[in-house]
């Protein structure tokens, strides 16, 4: 019963460090991937940015095109009319 019981102590104390260990390891890869999201975040939001200035720059070659259409509509009615 002694002999058990020492064993099972050594195995708990063996249990317990492996266990703090791994702690600390869980909490070295919780860190690296918080530092790896913020990247990614930053990232992700200079896309946006970047996304928002092409979008308004299609927005603007839309309207001149919109406008050249209209413009040579008139031309060609006036044209006809003559």
């Amino acid at each position: 019963m002694k002999k058990t019981l020492q064993i099972a102590s050594l195995v708990f104390v063996a249990a317990m460090a492996t266990g703090c260990a791994n702690t600390q390891q869980l909490q070295t890869d919780v860190d690296a991937l918080k530092a790896q999201m913020k990247t990614v975040s930053a990232e992700a939001a200079e896309a946006n940015e970047r996304s928002k200035a092409a979008e308004a720059t299609a927005n603007r070659a839309e309207q001149t095109a919109a406008d050249t259409n209209s413009k040579l509509d008139r031309m060609f009615k006036k044209s006809m009319m003559k």
